[in-house]
């Protein structure tokens, strides 16, 4: 079986993991904030579907995958079967991990497998490293705003 993995690099957000947390599940502002996924619809919880439009380079693509795991703060992986496990599956995963008061870490791992694994490494694999990077630059941005947290309320001093 052929696969392939696309991770991004850990980065380090001055914001604690519960903040990162919140804007990753924050679904009504994803659009926002997020390059790459620019728009999805969800409640985050194992076993719903996830409705999401991302850019592949400049191609908007919908996909529809399903949540498989929500561990607030630390964890978020959905994954889809596309036609048959034969053909591609996928699994991207979302890891936050703290480092310190106030600080953690965001990372991000897309597993694809199948026969046409190959192809979608070619075709998109650095569109898709790219997105995922522009997503974790823009998280970083978007928890790490001084005096609001990530719901928009005020922090309080």
């Amino acid at each position: 079986m052929f696969d392939f993995v696309v991770e991004t690099e850990p980065l380090t957000i001055d914001a604690p993991a519960e903040a990162v947390w919140n804007v990753l599940t924050d679904g009504e502002r994803y659009g926002e904030w997020n390059p790459f996924t620019t728009h999805i619809e969800t409640d985050f919880q194992p076993g719903s579907p996830v409705r999401a439009r991302v850019l592949l380079g400049r191609l908007p693509v919908r996909v529809t995958e399903h949540t498989d795991i929500a561990e607030p703060p630390a964890r978020l992986t959905w994954s889809s079967v596309y036609w048959t496990p034969f053909l591609l599956t996928a699994r991207k995963t979302q890891i936050v991990t703290p480092i310190a008061a106030g600080r953690c870490a965001y990372h991000t791992t897309d597993t694809m497998a199948g026969l046409l694994a190959p192809i979608v490494r070619m075709l998109f694999g650095r569109s898709i490293l790219r997105g995922f990077e522009a997503t974790a630059t823009a998280l970083k941005e978007r928890a790490e705003i001084c005096g609001v947290d990530t719901r928009g309320a005020e922090r309080a001093p």
